[in-house]
């Protein structure tokens, strides 16, 4: 049976640089995939290489960026919630997790995907992350079969105790076969990527640079351990 994952990020390029490999392999697996992104990343510092963009262009073409990585990694939706960037932690809490339930009750996703709380690294990351987790609790008391998983890095996968995780917590997807998704979709994040050099070399180059699995975190402790798929 065809699943529902709805991935909720803070800005263009979250999707892509964090977990482009796994959303395109379900994606490319008919499975329904709906992106929403809180920001157009409008105050983000790159500007392209030389610098194309400008502090009044960047959020048309951010928006632009991001519809483009969506039809490189197959996604079926993309939406924006329209909150300003860098604004989300001081965005008020009831209101933003409101807003991310009415999406989740919209879409009626079976698996849900965003940033840890504490580990997204970046304040917009950590807020809308633990908006979405508000979220799916409500969310869950009416739909009890979906799953909610935080996205993580290799450091965090390898030693999760030390980020007080079980190890049975730790999903690993490979994503191999994903890569050159992947690649078109960073291609397409042209702001943001463009300092990267690796990125514009010979596809087999630029793809030796990704990792071959990509990692999460099960919100709640798993019946089975090191589970191979989201689904």
């Amino acid at each position: 049976m065809m699943a529902t994952i709805l991935a909720v990020f803070a800005h263009p390029d979250d999707e892509t640089f964090i977990c482009g490999g796994t959303l395109a392999k379900y994606a490319y697996d008919d499975h329904r995939v709906v992106l929403v992104c809180a920001t157009k990343g409008e105050m983000g510092r790159r500007m392209g290489v030389p610098p194309f963009a400008t502090r009044e262009s960047i959020r048309k073409l951010r928006e632009q960026e991001l519809i483009n990585a969506c039809k490189a990694l197959h996604f079926e939706e993309l939406r924006f919630l329209g909150i300003r960037d860098k604004l989300l932690e001081i965005y008020p809490f009831e209101s933003l997790t409101q807003t991310v339930l009415d999406q989740m009750i919209d879409v009626k996703p079976d698996v849900v995907i965003t940033f840890h709380e504490r580990l997204g690294g970046h304040p917009d990351h950590c807020t809308i992350g633990l908006a979405t987790k508000s979220a799916f609790a409500r969310y869950a008391k009416t739909n009890r079969e979906a799953e909610l998983y935080y996205v993580c890095w290799s450091n965090v996968a390898q030693d999760p105790k030390v980020y007080g995780f079980l190890p049975e917590q730790i999903t690993e997807i490979n994503v191999k076969n994903e890569h050159l998704h992947k690649l078109r979709a960073y291609r397409a994040h042209k702001t943001q990527s463009d300092m990267d050099s690796w990125v514009w070399e010979d596809d087999q180059k630029s793809i030796s640079h990704f990792q071959s699995h990509e990692y999460f975190i099960q919100a709640h402790e798993p019946f089975i351990s090191n589970k191979q798929s989201l689904i």
